[in-house]
């Protein structure tokens, strides 16, 4: 996409003018366990937690401010990027007085994807716009699309990332458009030999260069990039302030051990209707047919880490036995109640079968 290439070649030429950090664990007000992420291991989500708008520029009068983020991941076998436009819900409604309506929302960038292959590439530009009512509405139109992307089950909206990006390119051709602030990294699993590992924790984005800032005085609370006295305790809690005098964006990498299960919509209504059929005393038809279609689909799922393929598995089969053993004494339960169940033991038999299905789905190079 050359969207993707034309704001990297902006970033690079602007580099100079702007200073990047990732925030310490202990400069962020809650836990966060920066251990890289290893391939197949969890499930991520970017964040756009916090934006600053210098004053020099007359906001929503004479420009409105306009986040683009594109992130790059494998999914599904296939490199996708995933589009989004962060802007003011009513342009109408905000103004020069009250600009926090707009700089302290939180926008998901990306669904939470499982970080099963390869690289995930993040770029971010802060632009502004030439400020008009067809510029605003079409802001508006694209940003409610690309709403729509950052969910559990990317698969049932992925046809939309194409148009979307399409949109926000357009955008920016024809929006008399300013680059303001960008960022680009490229990240790694924790096995791929660089300091750019994929980890849980904040990153920010600075317009100003390196010696303009004190980088050990800033620090993270509540989402908001502050500032404090130096120091490792959690002081700067208490005592933070707001980081103010420069534009700057905060983002947050998000990991997650567990999908969001009851969005995986096909998976869950397949698990509902073994459980009817099992409830009706028809546990063989669910073993003969049901269950492995059950397996199929999890296995084929791309909203699934590697290390959940089999987990998922093991736990409805051992629920529904439980369920065709016990009758009326068991109750159904949710796709999400399930996988919070403990794991069974698993035998030669059940283990073999697992290695069937990783071979037969997801074959190694």
């Amino acid at each position: 996409m050359s969207l993707f290439k034309n704001l990297s070649e902006s970033f690079s030429r602007e580099a100079k003018k702007y200073t990047t950090i990732f925030l310490p664990k202990h400069r962020v007000d809650i836990d966060i366990d920066d251990t890289p992420i290893s391939l197949g291991d969890a499930y991520c989500r970017i964040w756009l937690e916090d934006m600053n708008l210098s004053k020099d520029v007359d906001w929503f009068k004479q420009r409105y401010p306009v986040v683009h983020a594109a992130t790059r991941f494998h999914y599904d076998g296939e490199l996708v990027t995933i589009p989004y436009l962060a802007a003011p819900g009513k342009l109408k409604d905000v103004g020069s007085s009250n600009l926090n309506k707009f700089i302290q929302d939180r926008y998901a960038l990306t669904p939470l994807f499982p970080f099963n292959q390869g690289l995930v590439e993040f770029q971010a530009g802060l632009f502004s716009i030439a400020a008009s009512d067809p510029v605003g509405k079409f802001i508006e139109t694209i940003g409610t699309f690309a709403k729509l992307l950052p969910v559990a089950e990317l698969s049932s909206v992925l046809n939309l990332a194409e148009p979307v990006y399409r949109g926000i390119e357009d955008l920016l051709n024809i929006g008399q458009q300013q680059f303001e602030l960008g960022y680009q990294q490229t990240f790694s699993d924790a096995d791929g030999g660089s300091s750019n590992c994929l980890r849980e924790g904040y990153f920010a984005i600075i317009l100003a260069e390196e010696y303009q800032l004190n980088l050990d005085n800033l620090c993270v609370v509540n989402d908001n990039l502050r500032e404090s006295s130096p120091g490792k305790n959690k002081l700067f809690i208490r005592d933070s302030k707001p980081f103010q005098g420069y534009s700057y964006m905060l983002f947050r990498i998000e990991k997650r051990k567990q999908q969001d299960w009851e969005s995986l919509k096909s998976i869950k209504e397949l698990v509902a209707q073994a459980q009817d059929e099992v409830l009706l005393g028809e546990y063989e038809k669910v073993k003969k047919f049901i269950l492995p279609t059950i397996k199929t689909t999890i296995y084929r799922s791309p909203d699934i880490t590697k290390f959940d393929r089999s987990q998922m598995v093991m736990k409805i089969e051992d629920f529904l036995k439980e369920l065709g053993l016990q009758g009326s004494k068991v109750q159904k339960r949710s796709l999400y109640s399930i996988m919070q169940r403990p794991l069974p033991q698993v035998d030669a038999t059940t283990q073999a079968e697992l290695d069937i299905l990783e071979e037969l789905f997801h074959p190694k190079s």
